[in-house]
């Protein structure tokens, strides 16, 4: 006897948690900065910074932390993945910081594996002083998602 398999329907993506740009984003930006000094980045000189806010307003920092052969692993995910091991699960911001004056935005690595733990996540970078906001979302369109597009469809 044959089995189907059948995926569950994508579930509805939570309603988006009230967060200011005015307000939380200059202190979360602010933790993001403090982390990028405690960056490891012998290959590329260019340090960066994160912090993750949960949704019970927990923060989360992580820097960038490269070896000398070009391994390594972006703030963005250091942060994350200090988040969940600590057990947070829901996500409603995220800062970066770098050296520089052109904010940077999260790689399309961490674009996905945020996704997968928070696709109405605001990114939040500062350009020459001002604060600028972004939905995950936007950043990442089309992503791979376990029970709809990507490898994991099922057909």
């Amino acid at each position: 006897m044959k089995r189907t398999i059948m995926a569950p329907p994508n579930p509805p993506l939570p309603s988006p948690t009230k967060f200011s740009i005015q307000l939380q984003a200059p202190h979360l930006l602010d933790k993001a900065r403090k982390a990028l000094v405690r960056a490891i980045a012998p290959s590329s000189n260019f340090r960066v910074g994160a912090a993750i806010l949960g949704r019970d307003a927990k923060v989360f920092t992580g820097c960038n932390i490269e070896s000398p052969v070009y391994l390594g692993v972006c703030a963005e995910r250091v942060a994350l993945f200090k988040a969940l091991s600590e057990g947070a699960r829901e996500f409603v911001a995220l800062a970066i910081a770098c050296e520089g004056p052109i904010p940077l935005l999260p790689c399309g690595t961490c674009r996905q594996l945020l996704w997968e733990f928070a696709p109405k996540l605001r990114i939040v970078v500062e350009e020459q002083g001002t604060v600028k906001g972004y939905y995950l979302q936007d950043l990442l369109p089309l992503p791979f998602e376990r029970h709809g597009r990507g490898p994991f469809r099922k057909t």
